[in-house]
């Protein structure tokens, strides 16, 4: 799957099918993303439908920075404006190149994510790795696209 099976009306669905979320996820994370080092934070509504994304582009050394602190200081705005929408949902998207060095580390961050989120009271429907190679989800060790 890819984001080209997207239909028009993908929006009309819930992100909460993970290979549906990849396509979607696939769509955010552009290569160049992938190829900088970036997280995504794609937000939903409380029906967990697409509302908006943001991506933030990560420092070239992004791999050397502890991982909790790295998605909670890329994640602080999002996290931030939800306070005010409590029943929002959240997917994230790490873009990282693909090195065999960083993939050791997509269960770290995969957890970092999900305790950030969990310290501000937002509801993450999702944790998603995009490489050049396709994306994946730690947390569940499966490969989506």
């Amino acid at each position: 799957m890819s984001f080209e099976n997207l239909t028009p009306t993908w929006n009309d669905r819930p992100l909460t099918d993970p290979g549906f979320a990849a396509d979607v996820v696939d769509l955010m994370v552009t290569l160049g993303d992938r190829q900088k080092g970036s997280i995504t934070a794609i937000v939903c509504g409380p029906d967990d439908r697409f509302l908006t994304a943001m991506a933030v582009e990560l420092r070239p050394d992004f791999a050397g920075l502890a991982a909790t602190e790295l998605f909670r200081t890329a994640l602080r705005p999002v996290l931030e404006a939800l306070r005010t929408s409590p029943d929002a949902g959240l997917v994230v998207a790490l873009g990282r190149p693909d090195h065999d060095l960083l993939a050791a580390m997509d269960h770290a961050w995969a957890q970092a994510a999900t305790e950030v989120c969990e310290a501000a009271g937002v509801r993450l429907l999702g944790f998603y790795v995009a490489t050049k190679l396709g994306i994946h989800q730690p947390a569940a060790g499966r490969v989506l696209i």
